[in-house]
């Protein structure tokens, strides 16, 4: 039984600190009630599943940057996607989105959905994110990448919280689940290295007398590594600040609906549908499509494209309006109701 007190994707988390306290502490001196307004209004969606909140922009907004990764773990969508056309946001369209964070003062950014250290110019994007006052800044990662040039420029940003995807606690295990796209990427001891890099960047940082960017790793449970949960977070739980072990949502859902498919089924496999996403955050793919949430299927619901409409005009337009009057009424579209029936809690 997952924690009721946690997001519903996650099904165990351990910290040694407070989080969110040291968090809270950091930002409130940087930003002053305004971040203690977004994380208010925060709690308020995640607890108001009768949907009487309503703002008219975002509270977060999840952006990729380029649609490649360097690994096509087995209970990702991206395998579906690495051999599709390559996209990456270029530079006017930045200049559209981050004017559009600045002018409306969005008070969370994550960098993620694919590999967002595959972004050649990673950097120019942590520094429009600290231009535009963005207060939360999420960079998601598998740590392949991380070297140390990657880790100053982090530890220079306005990052506040580096998230690790890694899925395993041998290299057996690694090498079963993060299956790398390329033979050339395939070394031996990877999961030694990946590992050594998060220790390193957590070196770092406790070097420069920091307390964020929050470190987490995590760990998605599936048959392939269910076996190594435990050992997972042993090993992890002194290092970083949290670790998590979340649900797994299977990728082959990506397959069961048509792209642009609005429609709902007929048949309810469930009594309630909730979700608070769609009155809380919305996303940015790198070809400028925008979707409700950053779950992978909702890439087969657009919403929108940055490219033609602003993100106030995406989020309080009619496509986004069905999204929500249908989880008001509990008779999601059809992506909504794929995603909330397949919930998997394997621990």
């Amino acid at each position: 039984m997952h924690d009721p007190v946690l997001p519903k994707n996650i099904i165990h988390k351990i910290s040694k600190t407070n989080p969110e306290e040291i968090l809270q502490n950091e930002l409130t001196k940087k930003f002053g009630k305004r971040f203690l307004n977004y994380r208010k209004n925060y709690t308020s969606v995640i607890k108001d599943f009768g949907h009487k909140l309503f703002f008219d922009y975002p509270l977060t907004v999840n952006l990729e940057l380029v649609n490649r990764c360097n690994l096509q773990c087995v209970m990702c969508h991206q395998g579906y996607r690495n051999d599709a056309k390559q996209f990456s946001l270029n530079e006017e369209v930045l200049d559209k989105i981050f004017a559009d964070f600045k002018k409306n003062q969005l008070s969370a950014l994550m960098l993620t959905i694919s590999e967002p250290l595959l972004f050649k110019k990673i950097g120019n994007v942590l520094d429009r994110a600290k231009k535009a006052e963005i207060m939360d800044v999420f960079l998601f990662t598998n740590g392949a990448l991380l070297d140390e040039n990657k880790s100053k420029m982090i530890l220079e940003s306005s990052v506040t919280r580096l998230f690790f995807s890694l899925d395993a606690a041998t290299q057996g295990t690694y090498d079963n689940v993060r299956v790398p796209v390329s033979k050339r990427l395939l070394k031996e001891n990877r999961l030694n290295y990946v590992e050594n890099n998060i220790k390193n960047f957590v070196k770092m940082r406790n070097t420069l007398n920091r307390r964020i960017p929050l470190v987490r790793v995590s760990f998605v449970a599936i048959k392939e590594n269910l076996h190594e949960v435990e050992k997972f977070k042993k090993k992890w739980e002194n290092i970083v600040d949290s670790v998590e072990v979340q649900m797994e949502r299977p990728p082959e859902l990506f397959l069961k609906i048509d792209e642009g498919d609005f429609g709902k089924f007929e048949k309810k496999n469930i009594k309630k549908y909730e979700c608070i996403k769609p009155w809380e955050d919305m996303a940015i793919y790198a070809d400028g499509a925008v979707t409700p949430c950053c779950a992978f299927i909702a890439r087969k619901a657009p919403i929108g494209n940055i490219k033609d409409n602003s993100i106030k005009e995406i989020w309080n337009g009619e496509k986004m309006k069905l999204i929500r009057n249908g989880l008001v009424n509990n008779d999601p579209i059809k992506v909504c109701q794929l995603c909330l029936e397949n919930e998997k809690f394997n621990v």
